[in-house]
């Protein structure tokens, strides 16, 4: 049975009451509520409807779904399929090198772990691995031989995970700190699971990148947040702690990675003077992003229409769960795409794409036609591109966002 929506009214991470609506994208279905093929089934669809606060410059769903729906047991997302994940999981635990030195040793738990590709990655460098992660995921890393929780991270979980391995040396979110349903839970959490040695490292989608490449796609439901530095200073202080470290590294079209320790330590907050001041502008971008949807979705839908006019339907490459906004603000169904297709791997086969009856099948499944290839993954197009040629397709490739599609047409 479907729980309940949590209304947001105040600021999850500063506590302020004066949030303001900046972003109506109407209702979508969940991004990973994949119907098999054949079933009948017609997906529920929840309003995004996103509200900003500009005391600690974070955006907000106003409406959040339980993590349970979010998150079930049958979750399909491995990171292990996307090279451009990997690559960033390697900078981070080389990140992590360059601020703790030799990781021979150091414990190192994962927080929504997944399949254990970031855990295995810092394995490599003789680090002692743990996992905490609530879906089916958590049975692949555990098969990678990394100790894994199977559960949501929470106070209880936190001093079960004391009790028995003792305090982690680092504390790893990737993406994943813009997943949590309650934050005010996981900073408990955090606090009984955090040593006074203990450095947190947080890397998640940067709100200044959402606003910079129109990335309005970010906002489905499994992120109830979108953060700033700000955003993330102010995490740091409840925590009694500090930004000892920020970068931005480009993984997901621009990513924030925060290295929070002890608020005792030599450590202050890391460029806060700058960062603060350039992201006074965020809710102003916010505001002007719904114009620049509008413009979007009318070139788009007028490029793909016309292709399929000349053509017949397409095909399309990836579906990353970030692609159910487009597709449903573009109102594409299978009259546009004949399928999606997907690494042979991928646990989302043999699906239909959530809110639609387009089949997501195999790359191996793939023939050319004579239209060109509809790129769903169009945040790591590059990636995309090289991967099609290297299959043998050479063809002309439409990513489904593109800079030039914010911009009105000359008259």
């Amino acid at each position: 049975m479907s729980g309940a929506l949590n209304q947001i009214t105040s600021c999850e991470v500063c506590g302020s009451n004066d949030l303001r609506p900046v972003l109506d994208l109407g209702k979508h279905p969940m991004c990973d509520d994949l119907v098999a093929i054949g079933d009948n089934r017609i997906c529920k669809e929840y309003p995004i409807d996103i509200l900003f606060c500009d005391r600690c410059i974070t955006a907000h769903q106003h409406f959040q779904i339980p993590k349970h729906e979010l998150f079930p047991p049958t979750y399909h997302y491995r990171s292990r399929h996307t090279a451009d994940v990997i690559n960033g999981m390697r900078q981070l635990v080389e990140a992590c090198g360059d601020m703790l030195g030799n990781l021979d040793g150091k414990k190192v738990l994962d927080i929504g772990c997944n399949d254990g590709s970031l855990l295995s990655i810092f394995g490599e460098r003789g680090a002692v691995t743990f996992g905490i992660e609530p879906t089916g995921a958590a049975s692949d890393a555990a098969e990678r031989g990394h100790t894994v929780i199977n559960d949501f991270l929470s106070e209880d979980v936190a001093r079960r995970f004391v009790s028995d391995f003792g305090a982690p040396d680092i504390i790893t979110f990737t993406n994943v700190f813009a997943h949590i349903e309650d934050l005010k839970g996981v900073i408990r959490s955090l606090k009984v699971l955090a040593a006074p040695n203990t450095v947190i490292v947080i890397e998640n989608h940067y709100l200044g990148a959402v606003l910079k490449k129109d990335q309005f796609d970010t906002f489905y439901h499994e992120h109830p947040r979108t953060y700033s530095f700000t955003s993330f200073a102010f995490i740091a202080d409840a925590l009694g702690m500090v930004v000892a470290k920020v970068e931005f590294p480009q993984r997901y079209g621009g990513n924030i990675r925060v290295f929070l320790k002890n608020a005792e330590s030599d450590a202050k907050h890391d460029r806060w003077d700058e960062l603060h001041a350039i992201e006074q502008a965020f809710g102003a971008g916010l505001e002007t992003l719904s114009s620049r949807i509008a413009t979007w979705r009318k070139k788009k839908l007028a490029e793909i229409t016309n292709e399929v006019q000349r053509h017949g339907t397409l095909s399309a490459k990836a579906f990353p769960g970030r692609a159910a906004i487009p597709i449903r603000m573009l109102g594409l169904n299978e009259t546009h795409i004949e399928a999606v297709y997907e690494k042979p791997a991928s646990g989302k086969i043999g699906h239909y794409v959530p809110g639609t009856r387009i089949p997501i099948k195999s790359d191996d499944d793939f023939v050319a036609g004579e239209g060109p290839v509809l790129n769903l993954a169009w945040h790591i197009s590059r990636e995309i591109r090289s991967y099609m040629l290297e299959r043998g397709y050479s063809g002309r490739i439409i990513d489904i966002i593109a800079e030039d599609d914010f911009r009105e047409t000359d008259r």
